[in-house]
């Protein structure tokens, strides 16, 4: 370039970006996870037993149980060879040939069991709130299974934060005077799942093809971890 040596632009104020990012992100996870004990504590549980959960789900989103296996037929594509060319392939069509493909269904221990052990202990504490339990559970599914997509070799995926805001609104309508937070819990929890999850099980053994489907695990752990915490937080900080 006439005799001029191009000089290379620094990474250094890039690679200073990705740090900072990388900081407040691991500062707010931080902060949030502190903030776990004082959530669970507006359900009435005990600083340690809500710290134990906390953990115990985190950790247990990385075990899924299977409980069931079922066979998927997949439409395969045809190759014929002709003359005159190396060979044809045509797609599947709907009456061509056919294998079978298992698939495991599992439950996630973190994502599924412990939310349901802690739904059932809250509905068995508080009977009286069975109805505001079953109604934004129903609403809470509503909206999950409205929102809910497949997603192909991961399983379903549902909006993080939207579960956890129908919830906490519902709960907070629905019982002015008080039980929100146990209310919001139940329902965050059990709506996405049932939602999510379990109404669109038959798509997802469909469409996914992802090897294992479980139940709480994948692309709906977050939000339902996500909808409990935060459904609670809301529910106990809005007044009512």
């Amino acid at each position: 370039m006439n005799g001029e040596v191009m000089g290379r632009p620094s990474a250094a104020p890039f690679m200073l970006f990705l740090f900072i990012i990388w900081l407040a992100s691991l500062f707010f996870q931080m902060l949030y996870f502190v903030s776990i004990p004082g959530f669970f504590k507006a359900l009435g549980l005990s600083p340690k037993v809500a710290l134990a959960l906390a953990l115990a789900s985190i950790i247990g989103s990385l075990v899924n149980i299977p409980i069931k296996k079922v066979k998927r037929r997949v439409e395969v594509e045809v190759e014929t060879p002709v003359e005159g060319l190396a060979r044809v392939v045509f797609p599947a069509i709907p009456f061509g040939p056919e294998v079978s493909e298992e698939i495991t269904i599992a439950v996630n221990l973190g994502g599924c069991l412990i939310p349901v052990a802690v739904s059932g202990y809250l509905m068995a504490k508080h009977p009286w709130l069975w109805p505001q339990y079953a109604l934004d559970t129903a609403v809470t599914a509503i909206v999950s299974y409205l929102t809910a997509r497949v997603v192909p070799g991961v399983g379903i995926a549902v909006p993080v934060f939207l579960p956890a805001l129908v919830a906490a609104v519902v709960a907070v309508v629905s019982c002015p005077h008080g039980g929100a937070a146990s209310v919001a819990y139940v329902g965050g929890t059990l709506g996405t799942l049932i939602g999510a999850d379990v109404m669109n099980l038959r798509k997802a053994i469909r469409w996914a093809g992802a090897p294992v489907l479980s139940i709480g695990g994948a692309g709906t752990f977050d939000a339902i971890f996500i909808a409990g915490i935060t459904a609670v937080w809301i529910a106990f900080l809005v007044p009512h």
